[in-house]
């Protein structure tokens, strides 16, 4: 069962939500220096933690599972989110170059299903990161 996205977000609205927000937030950052000419994904409630990269990257959309619901993002321009089956993303083979996998893993169901998607749409020598 996925977690809704209103608690989800009201959860990182919070005061205990912007401290894992940025301590998880500097970690991703260690982990990826540099993302300039990527292609990245967010798949689950990754949004807080795509806004840094935005800039950087190539390409930056979220996709969020629609058992867990949607909500817009960013707040200052297109929309760069949609709503899909975390085991059929709507997108072409090898297309992600750095995939992050937010308050996804846990929820999902079946889990091999889910990882044979995300192993489809990574591109060869691509980074995949979970957050649990």
């Amino acid at each position: 069962m996925w977690n809704d996205i209103v608690d989800l977000r009201d959860f990182y609205a919070s005061t205990l939500g912007q401290v894992a927000g940025h301590q998880i937030g500097d970690r991703i950052r260690m982990m990826w220096p540099n993302v300039a000419g990527m292609r990245m994904l967010g798949l689950g409630f990754a949004t807080p933690y795509l806004q840094p990269f935005r800039n950087e990257a190539e390409r930056v959309v979220a996709i969020m599972p629609a058992s867990q619901g949607v909500i817009p993002w960013p707040e200052d321009g297109p929309g760069l989110v949609t709503v899909a089956e975390e085991t059929e993303l709507p997108l072409p083979d090898r297309s992600i170059d750095r995939l992050l996998l937010v308050h996804a893993l846990e929820s999902a169901e079946p889990v091999r299903v889910l990882m044979r998607e995300l192993w489809r749409v990574l591109a060869d020598g691509g980074r995949l990161l979970m957050v649990v």
